[in-house]
């Protein structure tokens, strides 16, 4: 059966909504938020929903370093980002939110848990949020929410523009294609993802063991298309485009307009000049008059997948360009301080009504 132009269309810019997944694996999480009994999956958009999303550890365990939390895309794996990791291992504690296909969280759900786990992992040291695309209205969600939680801030092909785009029009098309075309639709559109070889972590290659093929087999497009829509089934796409980005980007656009002190003391916002999917060129420039005090940067060869583009991005070198990375230490320094004050005051305080009741027996 032949597609019509618009639905061609549609796959052109919505699978990139799809592409964000560097490598779905089984999906483990080590901290469950909350779980109910699981619905049937074809539920619809009103139907409840159970919260299932964690939080991982992607590099060891520093508490004597700042903590950053990545919000992932659409796709929700939280495997993005895996060559920029190893290099702020050094500077932070590196941890993901990591969504299970199953999972039917409102946009508010998310905000709740990831202060849940600030409050708790991120308690008296410094925080970095780094969102890209979706995960980047989270972001910006979050650190309106919870600003002394927040100590810096970096949004990378930010989707807070959504709602003025080709895209908000085309991609819900996308989870209404037949399963077969739905499957087979990701790797369809590979420029727009702003390099060739990214199917190689889907389909478990080494992507630095040698250059990619320049026309990959048969068998791993559809290992990568496979594994793509097996991450993020049509109904979890439906629900995240309608839930966390149209809903998402809607509130946090409200907050946007209403003025006001910049969420974050530090704000650090990059751009693909050859972004196909959002203009984030021209929204990252939109987000800097909304944000004083900003730092933009347009990274003129990456596409939308800047995270997972090594040769376009360093994102250390941006964040401690921008100022960001010494802005989020200082802060960590603070609090690291306040707290061992505030430990020093309270062992005072108990060695004091120690020592009265000592005076009150003798």
């Amino acid at each position: 059966r032949r597609l019509s132009p618009r639905v061609t269309s549609a796959c052109g810019f919505a699978s990139r909504m799809l592409c964000l997944v560097p490598q779905p694996t089984a999906w483990s999480p080590p901290h469950r938020t909350h779980e109910r009994p699981r619905r049937s999956p074809r539920c619809s958009l009103a139907a409840a929903s159970p919260r299932d999303f964690a939080f991982r550890r992607l590099t060891p365990e520093r508490p004597e370093l700042p903590v950053l939390l990545f919000l992932p895309g659409i796709d929700g794996t939280g495997s993005a980002g895996a060559t920029q990791w190893p290099r702020l291992a050094s500077s932070f504690e590196v941890h993901a939110l990591s969504f299970a296909p199953a999972d039917r969280s409102s946009f508010g759900d998310v905000l709740s848990g990831c202060e849940a786990f600030l409050g708790d992992t991120a308690a008296g040291r410094g925080t970095l949020l780094v969102g890209e695309s979706t995960g980047a209205v989270a972001a910006l969600g979050l650190a309106y929410r919870a600003p002394d939680a927040v100590d810096g801030l970096c949004l990378v092909t930010p989707a807070t523009g959504y709602a003025g785009s080709a895209l908000s029009t085309l991609a819900p098309l996308l989870p209404r294609l037949p399963r077969g075309v739905y499957r087979a639709a990701p790797y369809a559109v590979t420029p727009l993802f702003g390099k060739r070889d990214w199917f190689r972590s889907i389909v478990g290659e080494d992507a630095t063991t040698g250059p990619p093929p320049l026309l990959p087999s048969p068998a791993a497009v559809l290992s990568a298309s496979g594994a793509l829509a097996d991450a993020l089934p049509a109904e979890a796409l439906a629900w995240r485009l309608e839930e966390h980005l149209r809903k998402g980007s809607a509130a946090v656009n409200g907050r946007l307009a209403a003025g006001g002190r910049a969420p974050a003391s530090s704000t650090l916002l990059l751009a693909g000049g050859r972004d196909l999917v959002l203009a984030s060129p021209a929204e990252t420039s939109r987000l800097q008059q909304r944000l004083p005090g900003s730092v933009r940067k347009l990274l003129p060869s990456a596409g939308h997948a800047c995270l997972d583009d090594a040769r376009s991005l360093n994102l250390r070198l941006e964040l401690a360009q921008s100022g960001v990375l010494s802005a989020v230490q200082r802060a960590h320094a603070g609090r690291r301080r306040e707290a061992a004050e505030a430990a020093e005051r309270v062992a005072a305080e108990a060695s004091e009504a120690e020592g009265g009741r000592w005076c009150g027996k003798g």
